[in-house]
């Protein structure tokens, strides 16, 4: 932990604790293993690319190399001393021989140019001369264009190291040229075990819960950490961090609005929601932030029925075992519906309304028999299913069947009348099972088929396109379980349809979508063409949902 000096005292904390060795690099172990052994056994690439979010340590690692490279004692050596020329300067950002670049404002093709000359002259004062370029992925392609072959082949005694929070965004040129390490997220522990150190060194006093609490806050970034930090620090004055300061600093009561809305939705309580959403804007809450935290919250839940350990790493243990008790009330359908609305609502970024998306987002979920859609149909079905299965995870319940009677046992006539009337009730049970039962004939309706109706003619047009071509222009007139009657607008539609290699593809089409083996006949019907329009895909939908949800639920 470096020591504060009087040209530090004014600094903010994040920079005034900035890591100032690969020692006190937190929470990336793998980055400083590599860069290590790379300076130890004099193996340092001429370039590199450190790519991962924002506050994970990737400046603080390219001065800490350009330390290990340039140290004045001993140097170059994996564990910089800290105290020399070298090494204070360049912690101090006055080295002249390491040159950090802003690419998000100095991102044209004059300005690599302008680096590609500077690039040709020897260091003026140390070993190694080190180009460190932030936000890399802002460069222009002409820029990025420029610089691949002083990237490939620069002089002697120059590293390039590159910074990003958006490798993607790179080009797949730079990539080859370079050695890529990857910057994790930061751990809630080891920002936490960071924060007090600072703090016990800073004398600021603060409770392990509040310092836990912004751990969490900072969503892996380190810096952001200490940023919340100072801030609290600024809130609680001369009194101890607690977690009324953190609800002053952060407007954390917003968060009880937050769960309110969960209840509702939970609840199906559409007047509650619209109330929740009320209170939130009155307290001046963006209604955009709103929806992200609540996405957030339901994502939380989800993590609670699916996977708690990933629960335990993202939020303080108190709150994830309120969000589970929570979650445990609530049907996984209903979870997926609101996470689903929200994100799109969400995806909505230059919205006029907001808050009209995030009501409309959450009654669409309250509310889904107003919702005539079909993603809100399956969400209805999905959860139907839920209420119908058993609490436990087991098996839904089979009715037993029926007891076998004891046997009687009879002589004479009566044995011989018995035994000739089981061998007749077995033939009918024989003869029987060879014919379609009732309940079976009636499988297939109008209505059925008018549903299933688009999907029988993506089967007729894999099978054959001639055939698809002709039955483009039929409807459906009748439908039983031995016989589908299609109307076609011409007589010379119909001989066609009705030639054997037609009517099998057909039937054959039916079979695998319904289920069923029909025969098929058509017939001359005026407008045929123009009724097939008019039931177009959604109806047949909505038909074929309405048998099977039943219309009560419409």
């Amino acid at each position: 932990m470096p020591e504060a000096t009087p040209s530090s005292a004014g600094l903010t904390l994040y920079r005034k604790h900035r890591p100032q060795a690969f020692d006190d690099l937190v929470g990336q172990p793998a980055v400083v293993t590599g860069l290590q052994a790379a300076v130890k056994n004099s193996r340092v690439a001429h370039a590199y690319l450190f790519a991962g979010p924002r506050g994970t340590g990737k400046t603080s690692a390219a001065r800490i190399l350009a330390k290990c490279l340039n140290c004045q004692r001993g140097g170059p050596r994996p564990d910089p001393c800290g105290e020399c020329d070298a090494c204070r300067s360049i912690a101090e950002g006055t080295a002249f021989d390491v040159i950090e670049i802003d690419a998000a404002s100095n991102r044209g093709i004059n300005e690599i140019r302008e680096l590609r000359e500077r690039v040709k002259f020897a260091p003026a004062q140390f070993r190694t001369k080190v180009y460190i370029v932030d936000e890399v992925h802002m460069l222009t392609a002409e820029a990025f264009n420029a610089l691949l072959k002083t990237l490939e082949e620069p002089p002697p005694n120059v590293v390039f190291v590159l910074a990003t929070t958006e490798a993607h965004k790179v080009p797949p040129t730079i990539l080859s040229r370079v050695q890529r390490y990857e910057f994790r997220r930061m751990q809630p522990a080891d920002i936490l075990e960071r924060l007090e150190a600072v703090a016990k060194d800073e004398r600021i006093p603060a409770q392990r819960e509040a310092l836990q609490r912004l751990a969490f806050l900072a969503d892996g970034a380190m810096r952001d950490a200490l940023v919340l930090l100072e801030q609290a620090r600024g809130f609680a004055g001369k009194g101890a961090i607690d977690d009324a300061v953190l609800d002053a600093a952060f407007g954390a009561p917003v968060y009880d609005v937050v769960e309110q809305m969960a209840d509702a939705v939970g609840e199906s309580d559409a007047r509650a929601v619209l109330a929740s959403v009320a209170e939130a804007v009155d307290r001046g809450t963006d209604p955009a932030w709103l929806a992200k935290e609540l996405l957030r919250w339901f994502r939380l839940a989800l993590l609670a029925q699916v996977s708690p350990q990933v629960l335990a790493l993202e939020v303080p243990p108190e709150t994830a075992a309120r969000i589970s008790a929570k979650a445990a009330t609530l049907a996984r359908s209903r979870l997926l519906a609101t996470l689903r609305s929200l994100s799109e609502a969400i995806a909505q970024r230059y919205s006029a309304q907001p808050r009209i998306d995030l009501e409309l987002a959450l009654l669409r979920v309250v509310m889904p028999a107003d919702e005539l859609s079909l993603q809100a149909i399956s969400d209805r079905l999905r959860a139907l299913e839920e209420r119908t299965a058993p609490r436990d995870g087991s098996p839904p319940p089979v009715s037993p069947a029926p007891s076998a009677k004891r046997p009687v046992v009879t002589s004479g006539p009566a044995r011989k009348s018995k035994e000739r009337s089981a061998s007749t009730d077995a033939q009918a049970a024989i003869a029987q099972a060879e014919v379609p039962a009732p309940e079976a004939a009636e499988m297939l309706n109008v209505s059925k088929l008018r549903a299933l109706w688009p999907h029988v003619i993506s089967a007729v047009k894999e099978r054959s396109k001639p055939c698809y071509g002709h039955l483009e222009h039929a409807t459906i007139v009748d439908a039983s379980a031995q016989t589908v009657t299609l109307g076609v607008p011409s007589k010379f539609n119909r001989d066609l349809l009705a030639e054997p290699a037609m009517s099998s593809v057909i039937s054959a089409a039916i079979g695998e979508v319904a289920g069923a083996s029909v025969g098929v006949q058509c017939v001359v019907v005026a407008g045929a063409q123009t009724q097939t329009s008019v039931a177009g895909v959604d109806a047949g939908a909505f038909a074929l949902a309405e048998s099977v949800l039943g219309a009560d639920l419409f």
